[in-house]
């Protein structure tokens, strides 16, 4: 997908998957005598005998090293879904922010806000440069022809002809009036996140329009 993101479809048989969209499974592996486990979130919706999920891979990520060094036909095992992130209210406004991997719950929550949904979607995604941007191709389409869909790319580390710097900062740009008490959907690393979170209250947002996995204040 990227230059250092692949996506990984994960076939289960005769199994169905249920679960709410922005949830995550767990992958768990055993390295070194130890088990160890990490959260993944499938980009499609459910009701499927698969998952497909995008990772990234970084030098010292014991997961995603493991996961990218798999190969077709290998058996994993994983965890049922579960998770903090998931569309609250079909009927209301909404606004995806986030940064890096952190777009994979986005992309099944605004396939699942498409389907079912009544209102307007923002979808703001920052990313280091274009090359690295994830499903970009998916949310060129999702937004094509669609006037109750704004989607907004940030790049912090190229100079190009959109927009730059931290993705959070451009909330202004495509949330205005047409917008009425939206819900802030946010995932990413956590001092966007939080950064995220108290630019939102400090506009008046109240907490009960915020939602994150819950975590990330305790990682800063």
């Amino acid at each position: 997908m990227t230059p250092r993101v692949k996506q990984f479809i994960l076939e289960a048989g005769d199994h169905t998957f249920s679960y709410q969209p922005g949830q995550h499974v767990v992958i768990k592996f055993e390295q070194n005598g130890d088990v160890v486990g990490r959260p993944y979130t499938p980009v499609n919706l459910p009701g499927t005998g698969a998952l497909a999920l995008g990772i990234k891979r970084y030098e010292d990520g014991t997961a995603s090293t493991w996961m990218h060094d798999r190969s077709v036909g290998e058996e994993i095992t994983i965890t049922k879904p579960s998770g903090n992130l998931h569309l609250r209210d079909l009927d209301r406004d909404v606004v995806f922010l986030s940064t890096g991997t952190g777009i994979t719950p986005m992309i099944a929550m605004l396939k699942q806000y498409l389907s079912e949904g009544s209102g307007r979607a923002a979808f703001l995604y920052g990313e280091r440069t274009q090359e690295d941007i994830m499903y970009r191709e998916t949310l060129d389409h999702l937004s094509a022809g669609r006037d109750n869909l704004e989607v907004l790319y940030s790049l912090s580390d190229e100079d190009w002809d959109g927009p730059t710097g931290h993705v959070q900062t451009h909330l202004g740009d495509v949330v205005d009036e047409r917008f009425e008490n939206p819900h802030y959907y946010i995932c990413g690393i956590p001092p966007m996140v939080v950064d995220s979170e108290e630019m939102l209250q400090e506009e008046g947002v109240d907490d009960g329009r915020i939602f994150t996995e819950g975590w990330e204040s305790d990682a800063v």
